[in-house]
């Protein structure tokens, strides 16, 4: 918890209402400045299933780390504090881990805007059950980013939020969270490796809030450059050291370090910043390790029209036609023009 003040009743109010009763509930105060601490220990006084950590602010990685720490049931899940969950979550995730004897069970999650569904999710993999590495592993090279054959849109889902997790699994294998943004593709990234059984469900009963404030990952700060360099070069270092399908690995880390230049571009466009400071912006991205280094070597000619451009046109130093380009998509979608 962390300035989730008006947030935070919704989220503990929808853990307290599973209708699966055998669960302990720790709310971990990240050293948050707002009275999301002294909301959490009114909870702990009325109901003996909550207990609360306070520390000092660490970060998301560090305080799921905490919750791991101390959590003492048979499965483990993580819920941001400023989203909610259905009252059957939980229960249908555990059936299907006793069902499946599995480590992990993952399902599929909604984007929630004002309280209104804007899209339900579901897990591509829904309904499967993978079992041994030979089934595991090709399914957890997708956590490493996009080949350039594949046809989907949207990132394989790598969110630790739908998912629960055996916690006998997490301590034997010594499975915690980096200190890092996209913590939940490095933490998968080794989760899915350690695995026996991993189990997909076509539930999505996570609900994201996406509406009000700016997530991490779609605020846009100085820092945000090096923080977005700092995982390109985690995810690309693992999939250097991978033995299994190195080279397949390695393209796939590539497409996600252009993802992320695409994403960063958004967040510069998008921005409260002059047009002088966003020109700016994407030159110190055009001029950065993620930008040259990362993505040498994938084959842009199989990127989708728009992103070829955006890419070539960054790739080159045009700042300006990146901007134009940038700006464009964004307009046409919040016109609803561009899916």
């Amino acid at each position: 918890m962390y300035n989730v003040e008006p947030y935070l009743e919704k989220c503990v109010d929808s853990i307290l209402t599973q209708t699966l009763k055998g669960i302990e509930i720790i709310l971990v105060d990240d050293g948050s400045p707002d009275r999301s601490g002294k909301i959490a220990e009114d909870y702990a006084r009325k109901d003996s299933r909550v207990r609360v950590i306070h520390q000092k602010n660490a970060g998301l990685g560090p305080a799921r780390n905490t919750g791991i720490a101390n959590a003492s049931g048979e499965y483990i899940g993580f819920v941001d504090s400023d989203d909610w969950v259905d009252s059957a979550m939980f229960k249908r995730l555990y059936d299907t881990a006793v069902r499946c004897d599995a480590d992990i069970v993952v399902g599929g999650h909604r984007d929630m805007v004002n309280g209104a569904v804007r899209a339900s999710k579901v897990h591509p993999l829904a309904g499967q059950i993978f079992k041994g590495h030979n089934q595991i592993m090709p399914v957890r090279n997708r956590l490493f980013g996009h080949l350039p054959e594949d046809t989907e849109v949207e990132a394989f889902p790598m969110r630790v939020w739908t998912a629960i997790y055996r916690n006998d699994f997490l301590q034997k294998n010594g499975l915690r969270f980096e200190a890092i943004l996209s913590e939940d593709t490095i933490f998968n990234l080794s989760a899915y490796r350690c695995a026996d059984v991993i189990a997909f469900t076509g539930d999505t009963d996570y609900c994201y809030r996406m509406d009000e404030h700016p997530s991490i990952m779609r605020s846009f700060s100085s820092e945000k450059l090096v923080q977005y360099e700092r995982f390109v070069e985690r995810v690309r270092l693992l999939a250097e050291k991978e033995t299994y399908q190195h080279d397949e690995c390695v393209i796939r880390a590539r497409r996600t370090a252009i993802d992320y230049c695409r994403l960063y571009v958004g967040l510069i466009v998008g921005s409260g910043l002059s047009l002088r400071s966003k020109l700016k912006n994407i030159r110190s991205l055009a001029q950065s390790r993620m930008c040259i280094e990362a993505c040498a070597g994938y084959p842009l000619e199989t990127l989708p029209k728009q992103q070829r451009m955006l890419h070539e046109a960054l790739s080159l130093g045009h700042v300006r036609e990146v901007f134009i380009l940038a700006d464009a998509r964004r307009i046409l979608k919040e016109k609803g023009w561009w899916k």
